[in-house]
């Protein structure tokens, strides 16, 4: 066998949707056959193919060949010449190049990559219509679980250098040099490859931008049998390959390495002489070269390293330019100079030469929007939560929801509907398809992307990690409204108790009254099922939804009155008015919202909290309709037409503060107009009534009312 002549098991046809597995291998013989005997029971009925591209030095061509009598799936072998080895990366290319299905997966031979996760990539390709699912290894402080002390730091230092040169490209994968990964074949451009070493993701994910990228963590298992092929010899082909792809990638920044450098000594040797010359003090001598090289390299910048062409060319940039330098220079380098001149008497040369290294480096990184802070280089992962609505939606999130507290499971969800997570290294990239929202502001403002599909990845700022009630409220709620409504429910503006079998569901027409009948009508022996919003299906089943409840001058419990007054002038329909405006204008009105509601959290309770002994249901079926209003008779009768033209204008007019209606609209224009047909549905058969709302009192609505 070699690498021209390719021999696959005869009767076994490649289907065009299979997946074909790559698997290169060196010296890998003790292997083979446990690998191939678990791809079989992982795999099942669907159709896949094993692809080996072997560099070995041992018998593991003849293993393969050994194993072939044994399975009834297509393998492959191609077996290269030493002239033709090329590394990890090498062999991986010319499995795609072999390959022939929809699907590639490349994983290793040692085990290490539990082959039972391939469904799951699949899985997750598919529901989130992603180009490339990367099985990112979990990790803590030190890397990845799995891996020996010493290979988890290596690997940790790896990552952080990779995501030094290419905080952008990397900064939708918390994993990029993880060896397990699936993509759509046709998404590749192998003519775009220059494969060498063994990081092949790396490559692909630099040289082939715009991939729609997803995630599925994985728990690294240990070797089966053989011994790494990561030496001294690969970390140094792993250094020389991110310099060619730096160079290549960006090709301006050599241009851009040489002004810096330039720059730097320049600027040393006029800060030397000056001093020297003059006698003036140090700052005074630092100052007036910095200020000269900051129009020199700006200048040189522009027309010859970017030749004017980029998004915002001429003063714009220039006032940027030199803001974030008189920053670096008040910052960084004199207070260095300080410390090495005044305090330690280094040489001039060294002393300036050393602080301007360093306050060039902390310039770049505050260009590239701080990606350097808070694990933002490290592939750490945080703790996963999963939420269950009934098995209607399911959601799984890195970041804990208090408002779906009640949905809250511990085990892992056998299917994920919407996925929450972090971009950790500030503001997230628009991905194809994506519906983006970001006040510009990184790490430190409000920034989502959303991916909306049968699976649908929502991708957060990380300070909005910090302030789960913002993340929910502007976010969140505005996806589940959608998602509901592709599913045939909707996420229904009201609260909602029941009598046994019989539910009530109370609207509000101002913003008043709906808690306190609520939670009346819990105290006097009903069941709760919801107090914000209710699931409705258009046969008139409700479905519980029981978040904290929003405290007002009748919920709140006299500890906490001192504080709800102002959170309430905050969180009205007035402060989300307000909001809308400041937003209209292009002032961060949701970062200023996030910001506060993680010093000054909305005023909410359990229910529990609230009410002892309260009685929870989870479904019930819809019998009748209180509309709440200051004008009308108590209890007078309702028609069909209007209850159901009020109940749609109150879900109309539901929306959080910005970007709420932003996203909502995006995320679908007909998800209204689906609200509103299982609205009027459900209320077909419903005893529907007017209730008076008297001031500053509970509205009643104890059983006998409400029946």
């Amino acid at each position: 066998m070699t690498e021209e002549n390719s021999e696959r098991q005869p009767g076994t046809a490649v289907s065009p949707d299979s997946v074909s597995i790559i698997v290169p291998t060196r010296n890998e013989a003790a292997n083979i056959e446990l690998l191939l005997l678990r791809l079989s029971q992982a795999m099942g009925d669907a159709p896949f193919a094993v692809i080996f591209v072997d560099d070995s030095d041992d018998d593991t061509p003849q293993a393969i060949e050994r194993a072939r009598a044994r399975f009834d799936f297509s393998i492959q072998a191609i077996i290269r010449p030493p002239a033709r080895r090329n590394g990890l990366s090498g062999a991986v290319v010319a499995g795609f190049r072999a390959a022939q299905g929809a699907w590639v997966c490349v994983m290793d031979a040692d085990l290490q990559h539990p082959p039972e996760v391939i469904p799951a990539l699949l899985a997750r390709a598919q529901e989130a219509d992603a180009d490339i699912v990367v099985g990112s290894r979990q990790a803590g402080l030190w890397g990845p679980y799995g891996l020996s002390r010493q290979r988890a730091l290596t690997s940790q230092a790896l990552t952080f250098l990779a995501r030094a040169w290419f905080p952008r490209l990397l900064k939708n994968v918390s994993d990029p040099l993880t060896g397990l990964f699936l993509a759509r074949r046709e998404a590749l451009d192998l003519d775009a490859l220059r494969p060498d070493g063994f990081k092949i993701l790396l490559e692909i994910l630099i040289r082939c931008p715009g991939l729609r990228v997803s995630e599925l963590h994985f728990a690294f298992a240990p070797r089966h049998d053989g011994e790494s092929k990561a030496d001294f010899r690969e970390g140094m082909r792993f250094f020389r390959h991110l310099t060619r792809l730096r160079l290549t990638a960006n090709h301006s920044f050599p241009r851009l390495i040489a002004v810096a450098a330039g720059s730097a000594l320049l600027d040393t040797a006029v800060f030397v002489l000056l001093t020297q010359l003059t006698g003036w003090p140090f700052w005074l001598t630092a100052v007036l070269a910095a200020e000269l090289f900051i129009f020199l390299r700006f200048a040189v910048t522009e027309k010859w390293v970017l030749g004017g062409g980029h998004p915002v060319p001429g003063w714009p940039s220039f006032r940027r330019f030199f803001v974030s330098n008189q920053l670096s220079l008040l910052l960084v380098r004199l207070p260095l100079l300080a410390l090495f001149v005044g305090r330690w008497d280094w040489p001039l040369a060294l002393a300036g030469l050393l602080a301007i290294l360093v306050e060039g480096a902390a310039r770049y990184a505050l260009s590239e929007q701080w990606v350097f802070s808070r694990r933002g280089l490290t592939m750490w992962q945080p703790v996963v939560y999963w939420y269950n609505i009934h098995d209607i939606l399911r959601l799984e999130s890195e970041v804990i929801l208090p408002e779906l507290t009640h949905f809250a499971t511990a085990e892992p969800l056998p299917r994920v509907d919407i996925q929450v997570r972090v971009d950790r290294h500030g503001t997230p990239s628009p991905q194809p398809g994506a519906i983006v929202y970001s006040e510009g502001l990184s790490r430190f403002g409000f920034g989502v992307a959303i991916m909306p599909g049968d699976y649908t990845e929502v991708v957060v700022s990380p300070a909005l990690e910090k302030s789960p009630y913002a993340l929910y409220k502007s976010i969140l709620e505005p996806v589940l409204r959608w998602a509901f409504g592709q599913r045939g429910y909707a996420l229904v503006y009201g609260g909602c108790f029941a009598w046994g079998e019989e539910a009530t569901l109370v609207v509000p027409a101002q913003d008043k009254g709906k808690t306190e009948a609520v939670l009346t009508a819990v105290q006097s022996g009903a069941r709760f099922l919801s107090d914000d919003f209710t699931i409705l299906r258009g046969d008139g089943r409700v479905f519980s939804f029981p978040k904290p409840v929003t405290l007002t001058g009748n919920t709140a419990v006299p500890a906490t009155k001192s504080r709800f007054r102002l959170q309430n002038l905050i969180y009205t329909s007035a402060g989300r008015q307000a909001g809308l405006k400041l937003s209209q204008r292009r002032w961060p009105a949701a970062t200023f919202n996030l910001t506060l509601q993680r010093f000054l959290a909305p005023p909410k309770e359990s229910v529990d909290q609230l009410i002892s002994g309260v009685q929870y249901t989870a479904s019930a079926r819809l019998l009748r309709l209180l509309w709440l209003d200051e004008t009308l008779d108590d209890f007078a009768p309702l028609d069909m037409e209007t209850a159901v033209a009020n109940v749609q204008q109150r879900q109309a007019a539901a929306n959080g503060f910005p970007p709420y209606a932003f996203l909502l609209e995006k995320l679908g224009q007909d998800t209204l107009a689906r609200e509103q047909a299982v609205i009027a549905a459900a209320l077909q058969n419903c005893d529907m009534r007017h209730v008076l709302v008297p001031n500053g009192q509970p509205v009643s609505a104890n059983k006998k009312n409400c029946t």
